[in-house]
This record gives C-alpha cells, structure tokens and sequence, in this order.
C-alpha cells in the first residue's frame, strides 16, 4: 500500500464520520449552486463587494484619525470603498471578472485532481478522482468557449458541480474507509 495515502483507506471511525459530513455539506453547497447559479454568482459578488467597502472604512477612518492629509494615503483609503461601492451597484460586472479567475481554478484543480487519482491509483475512489478532474477540465473548457455571455449562470453551475463531485468523493472515500492499525505521524 502506498504510504503516501494510506489514511484514505486507513481511517478511525471519527475521521471518516468526519468525511461524510463534509461530503454532504459540499454536495448541498453543489446542488444550490446548480439549482441557483445567479444567487451564487450575485452573493459571491456582494460578499466581495462588502469586504471592500467595510476595508475602504476603516481606512477611510484610520487615515481620518492619524491626520494624515496627503493624496496617496487617501488614495488608498478610498479606492477599495469606491470599488466596493461600484460592486454593489453593478454585481454583474464582478461575475464576469470572477469567471476568468474560476476558470484558472478549473485548469488547476483538474490537474490537480488528475495528478492525485494517478498517484493514488489503485486505491478506493482513485477512478472518480479522476473522472473528476477530467469534468473540471470540460468545464474550463466550456466556460471559455461561453465566455462572458453566459458568466452568471455558467460560474454557479461550474462550482455547483465541482463541489457537488467533491463531495462526492469524500462520501465514497468514508465509505470505503476501514480501521487500520498505522503509526500516527
């Protein structure tokens, strides 16, 4: 057995408990992102959005209550809040931003996967790593061919089914799971 991912096969009843839960928490997440793809796309946006409003504050306060007075340390105070701002009112143009950076993900996780489920070959769940690394790709590929008319339905569905065969994953891996007695590191 390789060592290197013994734990997959080799777990306590808690770690693979703990899988399963994950596994179903990230198919729920998967299947709202499938059933829903513009809510999540607009609430990523707007989670954004208020990251930078809530920086651009409080440095707009910072810069407020040390005196400071010059150009460029207002710069930086304003900018993050007037993007912030600008995100709030117009979600839409941050998704097709945002599809550009999901779709480096889907590149990288696809490499990732596939790279995994051939090293990990041949224990439990390797073949659906791979599959599933596989499916990121198609997806990247699909996003780019689609790029941007349909960014706001296309990114919820692309983190919907990649969460949801995540999730996937980690169920049938806790499945599979048996005790085993291994040193712990």
């Amino acid at each position: 057995m390789n060592q290197r991912f013994s734990f997959l096969v080799c777990m306590d009843r808690d770690l693979a408990r703990k899988l399963q839960i994950f596994g179903i928490v990230l198919c729920l997440i998967g299947i709202l992102g499938i059933v829903a793809p513009k809510l999540i796309a607009v609430a990523v946006s707007l989670v954004i959005a208020l990251m930078l409003i809530l920086t651009g504050v409080v440095l707009c306060l910072f810069t407020y209550l040390t005196g400071q007075r010059d150009r460029i340390s207002w710069l930086k105070a304003l900018t993050p809040l007037i993007l912030g701002l600008f995100i709030a009112l117009k979600p839409f143009a941050l998704v097709v931003v945002l599809g550009i950076a999901i779709f480096i993900y889907f590149i990288l996780d696809g490499v990732a996967s596939i790279t995994l489920a051939l090293d990990m070959k041949p224990q439990p769940g390797w073949l659906f790593l791979f599959v599933s690394g596989i499916l990121s790709l198609a997806l990247a590929a699909g996003f780019i061919m689609f790029w941007p008319y349909s960014t706001h339905w296309y990114l919820g569905w692309m983190v919907g089914i990649s969460l949801l065969m995540d999730g996937i994953f980690l169920m049938l891996l806790s499945r599979n799971a048996r005790e085993c007695d291994l040193p712990r590191p």
